[in-house]
């Protein structure tokens, strides 16, 4: 760990608290005049830190910089890949790189912007610098593939939890996982697998979490349905996403979160609209089954069960 990276790491723990730079120096095994040094070049890639004589130095809980060790921070064990990037494609695309390329610990990839944010079922993430969360968890659950199946449940309930608890507002989850706030999307995610069909394994998941935290103005074909959850310490909120991923993710094939996920449920009860076989349809969604699959009735009294993809839903 650099002088840099070790002062990122001390001040993230205690944000919002002076650290006096003696304690610091002693930690780092450097002398203060070292660690003001550093803090100087800190102030200038962006961190917001107060310096105050005979109190030593503060990151303040303004400052909306991500770090790799302003992540690892809030990371409870050690031995986890974290990548920061100031910019990339995609975080799940670097991911599946890095799988690719070998990578078999758990890791966290976030970005400050994407240039080509990926969503479900082909469709573009709007990712803008410094107003959002775009973050990638590879996790290594030892599951089949049917199992696996249900990672995007809990991956919607993990996030709503943890916004919830972040925001002290109701995120909601719009079947099969974007969350909303006051009935406007604030987050998608975006699940994918790396897999060996011959043994029916899965090598790795990936999961992609993109959430709007500060962003005020969005695309023409959203802006109607897209929202903000409000400004939250990034680098923690990545670490407890991450936390809470691997909880449930681990604990497969157990699916008790999906109790959680009925709860945090935005559609049941609701006049949903879809299309399936190349009919449309419009249906009250009645409830949603332990393997994900949202149960519904037509006008006529007709149950069917959907398992895949995109609905639809009168809120009002």
């Amino acid at each position: 760990m650099t002088l840099r990276d070790n002062i990122l790491y001390i001040l993230e723990q205690q944000r919002g608290n002076y650290v006096s730079g003696q304690d610091i120096a002693r930690v780092c095994g450097v002398s203060r005049s070292a660690v003001a040094k550093a803090i100087g070049l800190l102030k200038q890639e962006g961190f917001i830190i107060s310096s105050v004589k005979n109190l030593g130095h503060c990151l303040e809980n303004g400052c909306n910089a991500l770090s790799e060790y302003g992540i690892k921070a809030y990371l409870p064990k050690e031995g986890i890949e974290v990548k920061v990037f100031d910019s990339i494609d995609s975080t799940n695309s670097e991911a599946k790189r890095a799988v690719s390329a070998g990578l078999n610990l758990d890791g966290i990839f976030v970005a400050d912007s994407q240039t080509a944010g990926r969503g479900r079922r082909g469709k573009d993430f709007y990712s803008p610098t410094g107003t959002g969360l775009y973050f990638t968890a590879v996790l290594h659950p030892e599951v089949s593939l049917t199992d696996a199946t249900s990672i995007t449940s809990a991956a919607a309930v993990a996030v709503a939890k943890i916004l919830e608890q972040e925001t002290k507002k109701g995120p909601k989850i719009k079947w099969v996982n974007d969350i909303f706030i006051d009935n406007k999307k604030v987050c998608g995610i975006l699940t994918e697998a790396v897999s060996d069909l011959e043994s029916n394994t899965v090598q790795a998941i990936i999961i992609g979490v993109g959430i709007n935290l500060t962003t005020k103005e969005f695309p023409e074909d959203i802006k109607d349905i897209a929202a903000a959850a409000g400004k939250i310490n990034r680098n923690r909120l990545s670490a407890r996403i991450f936390e809470e991923l691997s909880r449930l993710c681990y604990a497969l094939p157990c699916k008790d979160f999906m109790e959680d996920y009925r709860k945090y449920s935005l559609v049941t009860g609701k006049t949903v609209y879809f299309c399936k076989n190349g009919n449309n349809y419009s249906a009250i969604a009645k409830s949603i089954t332990d393997n994900g699959e949202l149960l519904v009735v037509t006008p006529e009294g007709e149950e069917m069960l959907l398992n895949s993809g995109e609905i639809s839903v009168k809120l009002f």
